[in-house]
């Protein structure tokens, strides 16, 4: 029996780390974000995927974006240096970055991008590699704040709020 199909969370993350990556033409269903899930699926349309492909599409594309892959349920976070930020913290700080690049498109890299808002919000050098090696627990919770406001900013700026 297959599984359930994808849900559109999925599919959008699927399309923001596929733009981050530049992976993605408007309105073409040959680009190379397309070509990777049929070549992974045999599936022509992101929709069409079952949830259990979906997770995979989206394993692969966080792995060429150098994201770390979600962990399994079940397992607790893994653990962090005292003092430094959470496996939650940086969760969360992702997401909003997805969050961010749906409301409000950059050609910059995602990993970049967030160096650049922490440069500028926390004062401190950042690389896309490990953006989090400077960022102590207190400034995580800042920047998953800051973030926040972006996302709002972005959203209200595409016309996303009613009012």
């Amino acid at each position: 029996m297959a599984g359930s199909g994808c849900n559109a969370y999925q599919i959008r993350k699927i399309y923001a780390i596929g733009g981050a990556l530049g992976m993605v033409k408007r309105n073409e269903e040959d680009d190379l974000l397309h070509e990777l899930v049929e070549g992974m699926t045999g599936k022509k349309s992101i929709k069409a995927l079952t949830y259990g492909e979906a997770c995979k599409v989206i394993g692969e594309l966080e792995g060429r974006q150098g994201t770390p892959p979600p962990r399994k349920s079940g397992k607790p976070l893994r653990k962090t240096a005292p003092g430094h930020t959470s496996e939650g913290q940086r969760r969360k700080v992702w997401a909003l970055m997805y969050r961010l690049q749906d409301a409000s498109p950059s050609k910059a890299p995602l990993g970049d991008r967030l160096c650049a808002i922490i440069k500028k919000e926390l004062g401190m050098d950042a690389f896309p590699k490990d953006p989090f090696a400077w960022i102590c627990y207190k400034d995580g919770n800042k920047l998953v704040e800051v973030l926040k406001g972006y996302v709002k900013t972005a959203q209200k700026s595409r016309g996303d709020a009613d009012g």
